[in-house]
């Protein structure tokens, strides 16, 4: 009983997003909680810390392929990343019950080749998701130090973007 209501809060904490007391006694947003607020810290935003945890979406992604793009915000991609991993894995299975019922060998070679596609994608799919999590805000953060601060920290520009 004590082990099932440790698991039920480690994935609610997974789930949900906790806030977590730093050393320094202050309390630290998850990226879930500054999501719901609509805004991002520009100091961490600035800093070297990501905004998301990238080994987080990994994990996710491992765990559900589309699921880190997701997390990351990227839902289009999530839901690509899913379609495609469920679509090659499902040619896995089906090569693999041909060849079970029929005995061919081309068969067995196209269930071989799929297995090699399906955990490539997979693998791909990691490596996105931390790509993501890694450069989380990062056209935020490249909007806001465009400008680098004038003396006495004022400053002052045009921007021109052209958008087509």
């Amino acid at each position: 009983m004590k082990n099932r209501s440790a698991i039920i809060s480690l994935l609610i904490a997974l789930f949900c997003g906790v806030a977590v007391e730093s050393p320094a006694g202050e309390i630290a947003d998850s990226s879930l909680a500054a999501a719901q607020k609509g805004a991002i810290d520009t100091l961490r935003l600035l800093s070297d810390q990501p905004v998301k945890s990238p080994w987080g979406a990994v994990l996710r992604s491992a765990i559900l392929p589309g699921w880190g793009q997701v997390y990351n915000e990227k839902y289009l991609k999530g839901a690509l990343a899913l379609a495609i991993n469920g679509a090659l894995l499902w040619q896995v299975f089906d090569y693999h019950d041909q060849w079970q019922s029929t005995g061919q060998q081309n068969y067995r070679d196209k269930r071989n080749l799929y297995t090699w596609y399906w955990g490539l994608a997979y693998l791909l799919t990691m490596v996105d998701a931390y790509v993501d999590a890694s450069l989380f805000g990062f056209d935020k953060a490249m909007d806001i130090a465009a400008l680098p601060p004038g003396p006495g920290g004022f400053s002052a520009g045009i921007a021109l973007r052209f958008r087509f």
